[in-house]
């Protein structure tokens, strides 16, 4: 398996773990897959969708264990965890489990895509027979992070899968992956309510409910992000970050600096960027009483959808670099703040 296996620094951290009944928001998913295996109507390829770090993979992982374990597991998503098969899932050297996701270069950076040649090696491997359970199982991480030549590359897999053969592919979103994908797969979208999540959060971080609604806000209602969030403490350092933005539209700060300022953040520097126009769109809809009073209300809006265009450029193999994108958005929110002062002034 080790010529397969790409990166799995996102897939052994927080999210990898079984499923337990803390975790009680990944409830519904999986009575909803046990019915179907029960049934024995479990899907070939089962598409889980849920923001970043929410359980897709926990519950993911799982359920292949449980399908793998040669031992006497009670019921699915319940593995003995004793047997060989279950020690090798957990070592991430199962042969019959194969596990996807955007690879490492040799500057140590994650990939910015799942490319062909990963997918036709999966395909491969899927063919042939399996070495000890009789299944044969892929779960493939960042789906919406797959090529156009990948996606076209797993069709036939999914297509023609072959017996005891399943694909468990993962996705932050759903708008991403292709038509093509979703319709030859079972959608199964992991719910996420206030409801159960903030409990939760008050009860792992001692946090009050106020914080921990916050933290579920900031992160799209990422239960294991938000957790992170509360605590590291990172809530401060978001909100210095969304300052500095505030920084940028009051000419204070040129977008060049703002980015050299954190370009640490990687990936994260998008999200943050997504969260900070959202929540200036809420403020113009809310109050006229607001640092941006005087923005027309159409442009934030139409820069927090470029950045979702730059975001699925990315996902399609653009070579465009991130930061000069997210550099050209700041410029416009710079010469917005700019003509404001300046009108102002006169």
């Amino acid at each position: 398996m080790s010529d397969i296996k790409t990166n799995t620094s996102n897939i052994t951290g927080s999210e990898s773990n079984g499923f337990t009944d803390d975790h009680i928001w990944l409830e519904d998913a999986y009575s909803r897959v046990k019915k179907s295996f029960d049934s024995k109507m479990l899907p070939h390829g089962l598409l889980v969708v849920a923001p970043e770090l929410s359980g897709k993979m926990k519950l993911a992982k799982t359920l292949a264990k449980s399908i793998l374990c040669e031992g006497t597991n009670e019921s699915l998503f319940k593995p003995c965890d004793n047997c060989k098969s279950c020690h090798l899932v957990e070592a991430n050297s199962h042969p019959d489990l194969s596990l996807i996701d955007r690879l490492i270069d040799n500057k140590g950076k994650q990939k910015q895509s799942i490319g062909i040649d990963q997918i036709r090696q999966l395909t491969s491997k899927l063919s042939e027979t399996s070495q000890l359970s009789g299944w044969r199982i892929a779960i493939i991480a960042s789906v919406e992070k797959m090529t156009r030549g990948a996606f076209n590359a797993i069709l036939k897999t999914l297509e023609e899968p072959g017996d005891n053969t399943l694909l468990l592919m993962l996705a932050n979103s759903s708008h991403q992956v292709p038509a093509t994908i979703k319709s030859r797969c079972q959608l199964l979208s992991i719910r996420l309510s206030e409801e159960q999540l903030i409990p939760w959060l008050v009860e792992n971080t001692q946090c009050d409910a106020e914080e921990a609604k916050e933290a579920l806000e900031r992160t799209h209602f990422s239960p294991f992000a938000a957790l992170e969030q509360i605590q590291n403490q990172t809530v401060k350092q978001y909100q210095q970050l969304f300052d500095d933005l505030d920084n940028v539209f009051q000419t204070h700060l040129s977008p060049q600096e703002f980015i050299a300022q954190y370009s640490h953040l990687d990936d994260q520097l998008w999200v943050q960027l997504t969260n900070y126009f959202k929540q200036v769109q809420f403020s113009l809809l809310t109050t006229n009483q607001t640092l941006y009073a005087k923005v027309p209300k159409e442009r934030p809006i139409q820069l927090y959808a470029e950045l979702l265009d730059y975001n699925r450029g990315q996902c399609a193999g653009s070579n465009l670099q991130l930061k000069l994108q997210l550099e050209a958005i700041l410029i416009q929110w710079f010469e917005i703040g700019r003509k404001i002062v300046h009108y102002s002034n006169r």
